[in-house]
């Protein structure tokens, strides 16, 4: 495992560079930041520590303090974040997922930083499929599962191949400390809900061959910068003569990955017939050259161009 990790490390980062690493004091982020300092690729003063306070446990402020002390991290390098809401249930894990990397764009330009490690693993990763699968999510969700940039960051998850199994046996090899977030064991959240269904289930070899069959096609999500060239904020220029060169079920691919390229825009989740929708509508706008109302926005002329409106 160390030695996969310095292995990457070299393949992606150079060893002079700033990095942000993201501790939860949970077992994976405690043994990616251990394989990180063991492999000694990155100078220590180039090390930053990043830990959120969700105060959703009493107990989580104690830990955090136990865990600074035991690993001994530098105060120069070390930040702390509190993260809080009036409605801890509604929506918040979406609200703090949301303040948390707003924070972490803010830190990284203050300390010249570009690379931000993350502790999810394979398990995560199978989990994170089944819930797009049944949220409907189509190609582009589920060929992709982990972003690899935010914004101008890139997101490492060195981890991603291993399993919460194999990642606990190296913890106890080799003696780390780690806090357990009892959350976890509760079916307050869908995601959790998720986890103990495909453990009780043994399901997660099933979903991890499915999700490694959609991962043969993560080129698809790229599929529509061919055909929709953005020129306003919720303005884009669809090339329609190459656009109409595809067949049908590029045609969907390519729609299908320009709204979820854009699904922050948006305010409800696309489906299917939607998208055929959208086809249809565009292959009259053509030959009538009259507007049309499609997913979350209008077809027309934009600067003598034909134009998706996403209003």
């Amino acid at each position: 495992m160390l030695t996969s990790l310095r292995n990457y490390c070299k393949k992606n980062i150079k060893a002079h560079k700033n990095i942000l690493i993201l501790i939860s004091g949970g077992l994976d982020s405690t043994v990616m930041f251990d394989l990180i300092i063991k492999s000694k690729y990155f100078n220590d003063k180039k090390i930053y520590y990043l830990i959120f306070d969700h105060q959703q446990r009493s107990e989580g402020k104690f830990e955090i303090k136990q865990f600074i002390k035991h690993y001994k991290l530098s105060s120069k390098n070390l930040y702390t974040k509190k993260i809080s809401f009036k409605d801890k249930l509604k929506g918040f894990q979406e609200k703090s997922r949301s303040i948390r990397y707003d924070f972490i764009c803010k830190l990284s330009k203050k300390r010249d930083i570009e690379d931000i490690f993350l502790g999810h693993h394979l398990d995560d990763l199978n989990e994170t499929f089944f819930l797009r699968k049944i949220q409907q999510s189509g190609a582009p969700g589920l060929s992709n599962i982990f972003l690899q940039k935010y914004k101008n960051l890139n997101l490492h998850r060195p981890l991603k191949k291993y399993s919460k199994k194999q990642i606990k046996s190296y913890a106890n090899k080799n003696k780390l400390i780690w806090f357990e977030d009892r959350s976890n064991l509760e079916l307050d959240y869908t995601r959790n809900k998720i986890r103990n269904f495909l453990y009780s289930n043994k399901l997660f070899s099933q979903i991890n061959y499915e999700r490694l069959d959609f991962s043969k096609i993560s080129h698809l999500n790229r599929l529509h910068k061919n055909f929709f060239k953005r020129k306003r904020n919720k303005i884009f220029e669809i090339e329609d003569e190459k656009f109409n060169h595809l067949n049908d079920n590029l045609k969907f691919f390519a729609v299908q990955s320009f709204y979820y390229e854009y699904r922050h825009l948006l305010k409800k989740q696309i489906r299917d017939e939607n998208i055929r929708n959208f086809i249809k509508k565009l292959r009259a706008h053509i030959l009538n050259r009259k507007d049309m109302s499609v997913f979350s926005g209008k077809i027309g002329v934009f600067d003598k161009k034909i134009c998706i409106n996403l209003s």
